[in-house]
């Protein structure tokens, strides 16, 4: 797996958690003290980010933030 699809499969956790809580991009963006476009871009795996901002994210998804890193 190279870093681009890793991107992407953590942004597909992210989105995926995101929408069954209920969530919109801006909602969570808000809450996480992101931008609504870094959040749609890391969600396509277009955006590199942090260990802190994975654990921001995951904060407000109250969730784990090992839960974004598992691809079964």
């Amino acid at each position: 797996m190279d870093i681009n699809e890793f991107k992407k499969k953590i942004g597909l956790n992210i989105k995926s958690i995101r929408v069954k809580k209920e969530l919109k991009q801006v909602e969570l963006a808000d809450f996480a003290q992101l931008t609504r476009g870094s959040i749609g871009k890391m969600e396509r795996g277009q955006q590199n980010f942090t260990i802190e901002t994975l654990f921001s994210i995951a904060s407000v998804l109250e969730i784990e933030p090992k839960s974004l890193l598992d691809f079964d």
